[in-house]
């Protein structure tokens, strides 16, 4: 038996089990109870003005409005993603923000008409059901305490069929859609505790999830810090669950929950928003420290986190995050970035330089994956041969390295990578410098043993409240509450950028420093014993190969407020 025949042999044996599953069998020979045993409470505030506009049946999601009709759950106009959030209920807490007679009655009529649906209009993914599960549950007092008999009965009966579903299903979810699904069975498992199987179920999987989801730091192993947020939020919201019904925490549960929280922290500027690396967007400072105070007490902001990738250096009021690994091969693919060794800085709860951020429209998506959209140094003449990475999985990932020290408070970091080594272009270092008091941050872009002509360029994007003024030595970058001087040894020109850090494109600027190395500007690298800059103290391996003068800049603070 082939392996293909296998799996489709599986595959038939699973679609049997949760056939079996839906045609509701266990419920002719048990009580099925009308109210939970446990009320649960959602923990997260809903959006005001989406609830209001659901209640006259208008949706806008992910900037497009969609307009719904009775009884209507597929459509082959709709997104994916639309219908993942339709079918998830997730927007029951924004009907309950609401709070109205209307909203509660809308609420009621949407889960009625789904609860009546036929299975095959219905999404089956174990993390939608999850989801659904679970808010379902959180929000019971809002939409169904003073419902009729009936309606609690058919909701009852739904959730146990539902749960069970996940029961089958639940191992063949990956990534943070297990979690999700398996917070939709704690859920389950904590209101109706007369099904110890739940809670058994659960109990049995959270431990290898968790152990799948997360490296030994504490960071997702997508490396986008906007899954790192949703980690900690499904934890959170787990742990309340078992809060609310005065069961005792997993111990892996609570460990993993602090040192997510230490790694989501890690991953915040100075304003308290996300870094934007691998897809992430800013998000709402609020919702991150709410997230982050349920889910642990424990105030640490890891300084590094060397298994995830990211390394945080902070003096001062400066705070400056950068990307110290190969991208990771994640799903969905458009969360790969190419951003290795870029970096962010903030000061004073302001963005000064960062990352263009991500969308999921196009042609946005796709073109704020390549080093262009990043802090960094790009080889402009070279293609990147290993990216988009997922496109081709046989090519080998880049290989980067970095090393971080501290002297006497201050910072340094040297990092490398090869992704152009393979045309010819050498490894590119990276060396960056963080002063004592945060007022100085400095770098030095470095190519070495490359074999061929190339032209770099260094990009600063900078975020759109940065004012910019031209001096005699550099550019003064002003914020509301402090005035950067930016310098460099090579000539500093201002173009075009873009912003996507809150999900829709806001013009702005960038310094980049261009320079085209030919064949006559080529120097043989210098004697490593002879190191008097600190551009000649990389060793190199080849003697045939050529070294490039290193490109210098510098910030430094000169108006505080």
């Amino acid at each position: 038996m082939t392996l293909l025949s296998i799996h489709a042999l599986r595959q038939q044996i699973l679609n049997s089990r949760l056939a079996y599953v839906l045609g509701n069998p266990f419920l002719r020979f048990t009580r099925i109870p009308t109210t939970p045993s446990c009320i649960l409470r959602d923990p997260w505030r809903g959006d005001i003005i989406t609830g209001e506009r659901f209640i006259h049946d208008q949706v806008l999601h992910n900037g497009t409005i969609y307009t719904l009709h009775c009884g209507e759950w597929d459509n082959d106009l709709w997104t994916d993603s639309f219908k993942r959030w339709l079918h998830s209920f997730v927007w029951l807490r924004d009907l309950r923000q609401v709070g109205t007679q209307s909203a509660r009655q809308k609420a009621r009529t949407l889960i009625r008409q789904w609860i009546h649906t036929p299975p095959s209009q219905r999404l089956t993914d174990p993390s939608i059901t999850g989801s659904r599960i679970a808010i379902w549950l959180g929000c019971y007092r809002f939409f169904a305490d003073s419902s009729d008999d009936n309606f609690k009965q058919n909701l009852m009966s739904t959730i146990i069929v539902e749960t069970h579903s996940i029961m089958v299903l639940s191992k063949t979810v990956q990534g943070y859609k297990a979690l999700v699904a398996l917070k939709g069975l704690l859920a389950a498992a904590v209101s109706l505790p007369q099904y110890p199987k739940f809670l058994q179920r659960y109990l049995y999987l959270i431990d290898d999830v968790l152990q799948q989801q997360l490296h030994p730091d504490g960071g997702h192993y997508s490396r986008n810090p906007e899954q790192q947020f949703l980690i900690v939020r499904e934890l959170a919201e787990m742990i309340s669950f078992l809060q609310t019904a005065q069961r005792p925490l997993p111990t892996r549960l609570q460990e993993t929950a602090n040192r997510a929280t230490q790694a989501l922290r890690a991953m915040q500027h100075s304003d308290g928003g996300l870094a934007l690396f691998n897809g992430s967007t800013e998000l709402d400072p609020q919702i991150i420290e709410h997230v982050i105070s349920r889910a642990s007490r424990n105030k640490v902001i890891a300084s590094s986190l060397p298994e995830t990738g990211f390394l945080r250096m902070s003096n001062g009021r400066a705070v400056v995050i950068v990307d110290t690994a190969s991208p990771t091969l994640t799903e969905p693919e458009t969360n790969t970035h190419a951003g290795m060794l870029s970096f962010e800085f903030s000061s004073a709860k302001k963005r000064i330089i960062v990352n263009c951020g991500s969308s999921s429209i196009d042609p946005w998506s796709e073109a704020l994956r390549y080093p262009a959209a990043h802090s960094v140094l790009e080889i402009t003449n070279l293609t990147t041969p290993s990216y988009p990475y997922t496109h081709d999985r046989s090519l080998p990932l880049p290989k980067v390295t970095h090393r971080h020290r501290i002297n006497n408070g201050s910072h340094w970091l040297e990092m490398s990578h090869n992704n152009y080594a393979s045309q010819g272009g050498g490894l590119y270092y990276r060396r960056l410098y963080l002063s004592r008091d945060g007022k100085h941050f400095r770098g030095e872009e470095l190519i070495e043993n490359a074999h061929v002509p190339i032209s770099v360029k260094v990009r600063f994007h900078l975020h759109p409240n940065v004012m910019i003024k031209v001096v005699e030595n550099g550019y003064l970058l002003h914020t509301r509450e402090e005035t950067w001087l930016f310098r460099s040894n090579t000539r500093i020109i201002v173009e075009e950028s873009i912003y996507l850090g809150q999900g829709t494109p806001i013009p702005t600027l960038q310094l980049t420093l261009a320079h085209t190395y030919k064949k006559d500007s080529l120097s043989l690298p210098q004697n490593t014993s002879e190191k008097s800059s600190p551009s000649t103290e990389i060793t190199t391996e080849h003697a045939n190969s050529f070294s490039f003068p290193a490109i210098q800049w510098a910030l430094a603070l000169v108006n505080p407020s």
